[in-house]
């Protein structure tokens, strides 16, 4: 009994959905007496047009594409070697498939169709440097089909590409960029792609705050695979070059650099006994420290060579620490009281009998005591003298400090050739 009763009701329900609503089973389409020029146009041009099948009368004809790169924006994430380009792109070919003779039409020359209504060639990024971007397609955009059969479309693009980042020379860095665009399904027998003169425009470009970019070259390379001996597959590859504004950093990170490499030869210069070299080679060994801190946060960890503006600061705070400690030593000895070896006496005798070494080496003081002494050797009264033990001691430390400041100079000087960075 339920069974009928089922049945039953399938069939009312059958007959209401026929009966009351007839215009379900129909189909609506609204069709014109006189439709204009350009929609007989579109309708003629598109009815049985297949956009998966590569527009030419012969499969073993060529579809030639013809690009342009326009760059707009400019994104380069140092931190993990990202360049991400923000473009235009312009790409030109003949599809044999949509000709026309503009007389039968009105006179209508072009038409504006959008990209998923016609074939569109296979355009992809071969270095990705997002995998899980859609970057083997061009986005939806509206194309120009002239009655010739050329089709001309201006998509807007987002690359992502891996950079090869050298901050060796940082903040004057500089880093070469590449973007391989090709098909991903044909061969060059079947889509060839070729550069619109020099293969792209800067005109529209709007440059990065931090980065200075170029178009360094564009260029098409034929490849061959063991796969397909008798294939070639042609790519075209954009180079960049990316270079840092280092105006910023050079006022923070080298400056400082510089001034530190004159605070250290300043400690040298003091004299070692007064308590104001030993605090400013205090203060000098602590700017190093908090600065080579400051560059390790700020730059990247993922390039291979160090950079040389933190080699740099790593010598100087080497030297810095020698400052120091030779400080300290150097008063330590100018403190003894007991006999100096014969050949630091023997040196520091041969040293002050020369002219250049007494300038060097005697303070004003010795230079007094020994016009005094001159003056007493003439006369009758007796020979003022200071401890001979003290006073070997303190010269000796003088030719220490004169050696360590030209050695430490000659030392920052190969640091600055061989490690500061150069624009």
């Amino acid at each position: 009994m339920r069974i009928l009763t089922v049945l039953w009701f399938l069939t009312v329900l059958r007959s209401c959905r026929s009966d009351t609503f007839p215009e379900i089973k129909r189909s609506v389409c609204k069709s014109l007496a006189h439709p204009p020029p350009l929609m007989q146009l579109k309708s003629q041009l598109l009815c049985g047009y297949d956009n998966t099948v590569r527009p030419v009368l012969s499969h073993k004809d060529v579809n030639n594409v013809t690009i342009k790169l326009i760059p707009k924006i400019l994104e380069f994430d140092e931190m993990n070697s990202k360049m991400v380009l923000h473009s235009w792109m312009t790409l030109i070919w003949t599809d044999s498939f949509l000709t026309w003779k503009p007389s039968d039409y009105d006179g209508i020359n072009f038409i504006h169709v959008k990209s998923d209504a016609i074939w569109m060639p296979d355009f992809s990024v071969y270095n990705s440097g997002d995998m899980d971007a859609d970057q083997n397609s061009i986005p939806l955009t509206t194309c120009l089909v002239f009655s010739t059969g050329s089709v001309s479309c201006v998509p807007s693009l987002k690359h992502v590409a891996k950079c090869a980042t050298d901050f060796s020379k940082w903040p004057y860095d500089k880093h070469l960029c590449r973007i391989n665009f090709g098909s991903w399904a044909h061969a060059g027998e079947e889509v060839d792609f070729h550069l619109d003169q020099k293969g792209f425009q800067m005109s529209g470009f709007t440059n990065n705050n931090e980065w200075d970019f170029k178009v360094v070259d564009a260029y098409k390379v034929l490849k061959k695979y063991k796969c397909c001996p008798n294939d070639t597959y042609p790519m075209i590859v954009y180079e960049f070059a990316i270079t840092r504004h280092h105006g910023i950093m050079q006022t923070t990170y080298v400056t400082p650099a510089v001034a530190m490499m004159l605070l250290t030869l300043t400690v040298l210069w003091l004299d070692s006994r007064s308590i104001e070299r030993m605090a400013v080679g205090s203060v000098n060994l602590l700017c190093h420290m908090l600065c080579i801190f400051d560059v390790h946060w700020v730059l990247p960890h993922n390039g291979l060579n160090t950079p040389n503006i933190l080699l740099y600061y790593r010598d100087s705070l080497a030297l810095a620490v020698f400052a120091l400690i030779l400080t300290a030593i150097l008063r330590k000895i100018q403190s003894m009281n007991v006999e100096a070896p014969y050949w630091i006496s023997s040196t520091t005798s041969f040293i002050l009998n020369n002219r250049a070494g007494r300038f060097l080496i005697l303070t004003g003081e010795d230079s007094k005591r020994i016009l005094n002494n001159e003056s007493e050797d003439n006369g009758d009264m007796p020979k003022a003298s200071e401890n001979p033990k003290t006073s070997s001691w303190r010269h000796f430390a003088a030719i220490v400090e004169w050696l360590s400041f030209f050695a430490v100079v000659f030392t920052y000087a190969i640091i600055i050739i061989t490690l500061v960075p150069s624009t």
